[in-house]
């Protein structure tokens, strides 16, 4: 009935949503009022960049010292302007955001004018080779709309602005990711989009750096992209998942800083600046993040004996805290050769150290549930790494519009320590310790280099034609000494635990070219490509050397149709083919005994998954609304799931495998209103069916089921510069699907993953106000609470023949937080300049105008 209930409540949502618009078509009033220099609202940033090249229509030959001014639409009044360079260059920097005229004239030539409309969305813009001659007609005018949203969505890629979130200021990666639309997060950081994992990448690259390793304030935005084209790279089952980092080009120099608290000994701080002068552009930022928390759980298992009708049990309850501190920085260049060729470098660097604590108590009963023995485990760990990442690109831009060349290098080093221990007592049916605890040390020295080249070509092909070309190199290396040692009760020194210890290596290369073509006939678009990657693999574990099963060169199709109609909507219809390869932890032939009564397992035999994927989507603007529905199939053969067993008497095994298939299909729905001028919402509900099977050992294990995630932002504008925002997500029960994830010495706090089993559903509710001061709103303060009603968990139910488990976990998740930002800067390029007044040229004559 309370199913019911949920499905009535969300259909009259998202109803209401889709007949809102209707009421808001006519823009509230004063909304049509001029951007710029109106009473009541500020003076909008002079960070525009307009630049190109004037060449002689007849010669093709570059006109120096002709005159480039840029003038407002609606009165004529000079803003700037410049002579043009010997090579005909000529960029104008510090122009305002609007309607803009730009005049060009020279002696012997027609006067020339140019319309363009600077906007937050296009505010650098490459005017092309300019040509003119005596007698040419005007050329065509040129203008550009758009405005950043706090979400910006399409079919084929939503964009999510992190700076309009409030409930992960303060934060990291993870608590950006919990507010996304189609994106659900667990409680161990995995990421999952349509139940599926998606390839997450930062700045465009891999790294090797967790969602909770990457601070929230650090992140520009989050881009989505559901079925990717062949442009980009195959791996993952539900898409692209890119973190965009901090990167600002705006003239002059600005910046922000930024600290806040939390309840339960949390903080945070940090602050980023940027200064561009003529050629350079320099940015550097720096975050740090304390998130002490604390995590509790329960496990209750009965285990059927084969072959008797005896039966024991074991109950299980863990209490842990976690104290980690990371750090985060960035500093970076951008250098303008010319108006057409930039070259930019980054350096990244980020690191960690945590103290993590946990008690786990395990209770074993017999088949009349009296207790028969008692164990305490207390693990005590230590953990650090450093993360460097080196980044080099340079851009080639050509007058033809729109055709550009890249080239990019990508070096990621990281390394990681862990020291621990564990102190195991044996205790009597009462509770009484029995004899001296055992004690055991593991110690951890991992290292992985990641190297990624990239060159991507672009070239418009006729009228609406593209062309893009590219190819990857991807290059990884991983070593790990786990070194275990066992105290020996009679001695009191320390034996090395060979069972345990393990001495792993992998290198992974991927290799891929790609080809995409687009172009449109009419309202009807289309898009083909291909892209082709070469996959090689080899572990090692010591001395034993093994590869998967299959490497072999994979070809990765995509088409998109599209047909635009009447009214501001669009059908698209496309298909593509992924892989989703396994991990070195999912293939590594060793058994992890962190905790004994769960052990895990790699499988070196495991076979890369591989996905077809179809979409059918359907778009809808009206004036304040924007409506995206899309229905799709994902058909996996060689699914890599789990399967636990029984072993022993008290003791699960859970082991990666391939299963047969995996069917999923479903509807995703998003709805994005402006309710009102102080009042957005969007809304996004996935209802999907999933079936799974797998036949191993002779068992043959299916697992099905339909489940629905939906997720609510709110956003609203109120008096005195305050804005409150809401985001609510609810998971229905859904049938349990193996996390892309899996690590040594997860112990009971690792989520168990398995194709065997049902996930309880559970909602949460995060809500935030920021209160804007100061002259231009540069400072705020920003309150935000998160899961309000401490309902997110994690609960997991299996029933086999062989144990049924009912397995509870709960992480500190209601947290209060109070942050404090402030913004200062000065959008004038002019700052930095020493005046030449007693010299001609173009730099005279652009002081000149900037005095108007």
């Amino acid at each position: 009935m309370r199913i019911i209930k949920r499905y009535t409540l969300l259909a009259g949502l998202l109803l209401w949503q889709l007949n809102s618009h209707a009421q808001n078509q006519t823009p509230p009033t004063g909304q049509n009022r001029p951007a710029q220099g109106q009473q009541g609202r500020p003076n909008m940033p002079q960070i525009g960049h307009l630049y190109g090249k004037l060449l002689d229509a007849q010669t093709g030959k570059p006109i120096e010292y002709a005159s480039v001014a840029v003038l407002k639409q609606k009165d004529s009044s000079l803003v700037t302007g410049m002579l043009t360079k010997p090579n005909g260059d000529f960029s104008l920097e510090n122009l305002p955001f609007g309607p803009l005229l730009v005049r060009i004239n020279f002696m012997g030539y027609t006067t020339l004018f140019k319309k363009v409309t600077l906007t937050p969305q296009g505010m650098e813009q490459d005017l092309g080779n300019i040509k003119i001659q005596p007698n040419t007609k005007m050329l065509q005018s040129v203008e550009v709309t758009g405005q950043k949203s706090a979400f910006a969505m399409g079919i084929d890629k939503k964009v999510f602005n992190v700076d309009r979130n409030l409930t992960s200021v303060g934060g990291t990666a993870q608590d950006v990711l919990k507010s996304v639309p189609s994106v659900n997060v667990d409680l161990d950081g995995n990421v999952t989009v349509r139940n599926a994992s998606p390839n997450i990448f930062v700045d465009g690259k891999p790294s090797t750096l967790t969602l909770d390793q990457i601070p929230a304030d650090a992140i520009e935005s989050i881009e989505l992209v559901t079925n990717p084209s062949a442009k980009y790279d195959a791996e993952g089952m539900s898409g692209i998942l890119n973190i965009v980092l901090k990167k600002n080009r705006k003239a002059g120099f600005n910046g922000a800083v930024n600290a806040g608290i939390g309840n339960g000994n949390k903080y945070n701080g940090g602050g980023n600046i940027n200064i561009k002068q003529g050629k350079f552009n320099v940015f550097a930022n720096y975050n740090i993040n304390s998130n002490q928390n604390w995590s509790n759980g329960t496990t209750n298992r009965a285990n059927y004996r084969s072959g008797t009708a005896d039966t024991n049990y074991l109950f299980q309850r863990s209490d842990g805290e976690s104290k980690p501190l990371f750090q985060f920085g960035r500093i970076g260049l951008d250098y303008s050769i010319d108006n057409r060729n930039t070259i930019s470098v980054a350096q990244n660097i980020g690191g960690g150290d945590f103290k993590n604590y946990e008690d786990l108590l395990s209770v074993f009963s017999d088949a009349h549930k009296s207790v028969t023995s008692q164990s305490d485990r207390i693990n005590n760990s230590k953990f650090g790494f450093r993360n460097y990442t080196t980044v080099l690109g340079f851009r080639h831009t050509y007058a033809k519009p729109n055709k550009e060349w890249t080239a990019d290098f990508n070096y990621n080093k990281s390394t990681n320590t862990r020291n621990g221990e564990y102190i195991t007592q044996a205790l009597s049916p009462g509770g009484i310790a029995l004899g001296q605890p055992l004690l055991q040390q593991n110690n951890t020295d991992g290292k992985t280099t990641f190297l990624t080249i990239q060159t991507d070509y672009t070239d418009p092909i006729g009228k609406n034609g593209k062309l893009e070309l590219g190819a990857k190199a991807t290059i990884r290396r991983y070593s790990s000494i786990y070194d275990v040692q066992d105290k020996d009760t009679l001695t009191g020194s320390f034996v090395p635990n060979t069972m345990l210890s393990t001495n792993y290596k992998y290198n992974e290369e991927i290799y891929a070219g790609y080809a995409n073509f687009a172009n449109t006939i009419g309202n009807f678009g289309y898009q083909a490509g291909l892209r082709v990657e070469q996959y090689v693999y080899a572990g090692e574990n010591e001395g034993a050397k093994y590869k998967p099963t299959k490497a072999v060169p994979g070809f990765f199709p995509s088409i998109f149709l599209s047909q635009k109609l009447k009214k501001d909507q669009e059908l698209q219809l496309n298909y593509s083919r992924r892989v989703n390869r396994p991990n070195f932890f999912q293939l590594i032939p060793y058994r992890d005994y962190s905790d004994p009564q769960n052990q895990r397992e790699g499988n070196p035999n495991l076979k890369p998954e591989y996905t077809n994927s179809f979409e059918l989507s359907y778009v809808k603007n009206w004036t304040n609304s924007n409506f995206l529905g899309s229905v799709y199939f994902r058909n996996t053969n060689n699914m890599i799931s789990t399967i636990s067993t029984q072993i022993g008497a008290d003791t699960l095994l859970t082991q990666y495998i391939n299963a047969n298939r995996s069917n999923s299909y479903g509807a995703e729905l998003t709805m994005k209103n402006q309710i009102a001028k102080i009042w957005s919402v969007t809304t996004n509900v996935n209802l999907y069916q999933t079936d799974l099977k797998v036949n191993t050992n002779g068992q043959n294990y299916n697992n099905s089921g339909f489940s629905w995630f939906a997720k609510l932002n709110s956003e609203l504008k109120l008096p005195a510069n305050f804005t409150f925002q809401v985001n609510a997500t609810y998971q229905a029960p859904t049938i349990a699907l193996p996390s892309s994830g899996g690590g040594r010495g997860g112990g009971f706090n690792q989520i168990p993953s398995s194709a065997q089993g049902t996930i309880k559903g559970f909602s949460t509710v995060d809500a935030a106000v920021r209160k804007d001061f100061l002259k231009n709103k540069a400072a705020s303060l920003t309150l935000s609470v998160s899961d309000i009603f401490n309902t997110r968990q994690y609960e997991l139910n299996q029933e086999t023949p062989t144990f049924a488990q009912d397995y509870i976990r709960k992480r500190e998740s209601r947290i209060v937080k109070l942050n404090f930002s402030y913004r200062f800067g000065k959008f004038d390029t002019s700052i930095f300049k020493k005046k030449k007044r007693d010299q001609g040229g173009d730099m005279q004559m652009g002081d000149q105008m900037q005095a108007f």
